[in-house]
Parts: C-alpha cells; structure tokens; sequence
C-alpha cells in the first residue's frame, strides 16, 4: 500500500514551488538530502563541485550549489530576473502566470533607488558614458529588513532574503512531511507504485509512492536518473563567470551585490565584491581592504557541453565560451579603468547556475514526464544556458508542474 500520493526529491526552488502547490490536495512527503538550516546559518551548507576541466584546461571549475532545504536558493544573492520565456514556450511550456504568481509571493521589485551602493551607482555611470545601458535588478529581498551587508551569499543573518523555504514551510502547513540528510539514490517502478530507494544517516531506506517528483537539481537528478535506468545525455551548462577588479584610492561602505546589470546577447556585466580579489592583489604584494575593491563579474551563456556521471563531473568550455569571457571581461576592463583601477586582477572561472542535464525534449516532455512516467522539474530540464541566475524561472516551473497535476485530477 502506498504511504504517499507523492514523493518530491529535492526541496529547492521547482521542489518545494510544487510541493506548496499541490499539498493541500495529496499526501506529498519533501525528501531532502541536506539538513534544515536557518537562513543565518545557510552558509554550512555551501559545497563545490569541480569539473575534471576548467576554463583554461589548467585546473579545475568550481561549481556552487548547496544541501540544505531550501537548496541553492538559500545562497544566491536573491537576484528575480525572468529567464527563457520565448525558449520554454517554443517547447510548450508557458509561465507567464506562474512568473507573475511567484513575483506577487515574494513581491520581487527592482532595489530601491535609495539603496543603491556607490560601487552600483558607479557602475550605471560609466556604463552609461561608455554608451551602455544599465538595468536595476530584481531582487526577493525585503527592502524594509535589508542592512546593505552585502552577504546575500552566505545566507542572510537579517532575515530579509527571501528563498524557498518559504514555499516549504507553507507546504508542511498543508500537510507535506519533510524528511532531511535522505540521500535519494534510485527510483524502480513496480506495477502502480513507485519505490524510492536511498539513505539516510548511512542507513539504507525504501519509500513508495503513486508518483515520484524529481527536483533534486542538476547535480544530482541526473545520477539518480541514471541509476533508474533514463541515460541522460552530455548536457551540462554552468552559467561559467569569472569576476574582475582591483583597488581605487577611495572608500566604499558595504552595499548590495548585483544590485545593477547590462545585459547582452550571450553574457551579462554586474557591479560585485569577491573576496578573493584582495587575495589574489595580496599575492602581487598590493595590500587592499574591502572597502577599497571593485569588481565586476561577467557571466556567460556557455554552450551545454558537459556531463555529470556517477562520481565525476566533466565541465568543457568552448572556444565560443572563451570568447563570450572575453568579450565581457574587455567591457568590465573599460569600466573599472574608468573608476581608478590601475591593477586589475580575475578570479579563476567557476560555475553557479548548472542546468540542462536532463533537458525538456530530450529527457523530458513538455508535461514534465520521463518515459518511466515520473515527473522531473528543477534546473536539469533548461534547454540551454540562460546566461543569468534562473531562481525566478525555476519556481515558476514548480508551480507550472503543480497546476499541471491539480488540474489533471
């Protein structure tokens, strides 16, 4: 007999949107590979994943992503950009009222005028000079709470980012139960029911259901898929970024990251602090402090060219990728010369947005299914690179698939 009507694997941004949509009607229980974290305590659950390649084929890339419920969202810089509209709805997916849904929920708005840091009102000036246009981006921040740390990376001690726990703690208050640190490993079908079969604290662990969710992100939706049989294919694209800068002989006060883009054809330019810039300018003996460092990041929209296995991720980039960073970096360089920067220095390339790994078409149809008829939703099913952070675009399909099912039955 099953315990469940469904079992969603993963509890990030399409998990738990689909979790809250569809719990008051069935019996939907969240398993979670990480633990329950505090959104002041989200950064413990950071962990990166290298590709066997990197940029420059000399090392390894870094690619960000988090266990925790929650998911990724926990650690992103709350960034609400919408994504791949034209793309998804050319594959029979529209989320037009599911993007508007999820921007009433977190009332997603572009930052404040007045909250604008003087690294981001920098930025917008010499781009503008420089004959580019700048954007004010879309944040799920509470403006209201907000103290301008510029932490939004490591959780939020303030509590005023909002994420997907949200959609979590709304979706156990319908009645969803949450298991955490259950490690889904496979999914078998046997007759009418689904078994689940995974871990949990080392232990082995088999769970049934009538249906089965799969949102585990696309690091791991792809292993779990291919330990139940569905080959998915060499896919994997990063969202590759490498940030610029250096030091300026004046001051800055803590402010937003990313709180202003240009967006081009196949990368993106926004105003960011790392900290391994003064790392890296530490290294060429020029000591810095943080208020004194500007950086710009440059994001790509690299080609899907990659593959997650069983125990390896490969990662390559392409000559076209080499050259959309370079193209970016060209116009970061212009900017930060601009502001005072003599020595500008790069973070090595790395990866935050991994996605196509089981992508709609291919892997998936346009309902979300698989041909074992378990649904996938999350990052794995992007066609392609957006080129931008996808959060916004990844909770509109979760709530896509849940109207898909409640108005199924």
């Amino acid at each position: 007999m099953n315990e469940y009507d469904y079992i969603i694997i993963g509890s990030g941004a399409s998990g738990a949107a689909v979790a809250e949509k569809i719990s008051s009607e069935y019996d939907v229980l969240i398993l979670e590979k990480g633990s329950y974290l505090k959104l002041s305590e989200a950064h413990k659950g950071y962990f990166k994943s290298s590709s066997c390649k990197d940029f420059d084929k000399h090392g390894k890339v870094d690619i960000l992503s988090a266990n925790a419920v929650g998911g990724t969202t926990l650690l992103t810089i709350g960034n609400g950009i919408r994504t791949q509209e034209k793309k998804l709805e050319n594959l029979g997916i529209d989320i037009e009222k599911e993007l508007d849904e999820v921007e009433k929920d977190f009332d997603i708005s572009p930052i404040p005028k007045n909250m604008l840091g003087e690294r981001t009102k920098l930025f917008i000036d010499i781009s503008k000079e420089l004959g580019f246009e700048s954007k004010i981006m879309p944040k799920m921040i509470d403006v209201k709470k907000c103290k301008n740390c510029g932490k939004c990376n490591m959780g939020c001690q303030f509590q005023a980012k909002k994420t997907s726990l949200y959609y979590v703690e709304k979706a156990i208050s319908k009645g969803a139960e949450l298991k955490t640190n259950f490690e889904a490993l496979k999914i078998i079908k046997r007759g009418n029911e689904y078994i689940v079969e995974g871990k949990q604290d080392e232990n082995h662990k088999s769970i049934s259901s009538k249906k089965v969710i799969v949102s585990a992100g696309a690091l791991d939706t792809p292993k779990i898929l291919n330990n139940s049989g569905i080959i998915t294919p060499k896919n994997l694209f990063v969202d590759v970024y490498v940030t610029i800068g250096g030091k300026v002989n004046y001051s800055f006060k803590e402010e937003i990251n990313m709180a202003a883009y240009i967006p081009f054809k196949d990368f993106m330019l926004s105003p960011y602090y790392s900290e391994r810039i003064i790392k890296i300018l530490g290294e060429e003996k020029i000591e810095s402090k943080r208020e004194n460092i500007i950086g710009i990041m440059t994001k790509i929209k690299d080609d899907s060219f990659g593959f997650v296995g069983k125990d390896y991720i490969e990662k390559y980039c392409t000559g076209k990728d080499v050259q959309r960073i370079s193209n970016g970096v060209a116009i970061a360089s212009q900017i930060l010369k601009k502001a005072g920067v003599d020595k500008i220095v790069s973070t090595e390339a790395a990866g935050a947005h991994p996605g196509g790994t089981a992508p709609l078409g291919i892997t998936v149809d346009n309902q979300f299914k698989t041909k074992m008829d378990f649904y996938v939703c999350d990052a794995s099913i992007l066609p392609e690179s957006p080129g931008a952070p996808p959060l916004l675009s990844l909770m509109a399909l979760g709530k896509k698939l849940g109207e898909n099912i409640l108005n199924s039955s």
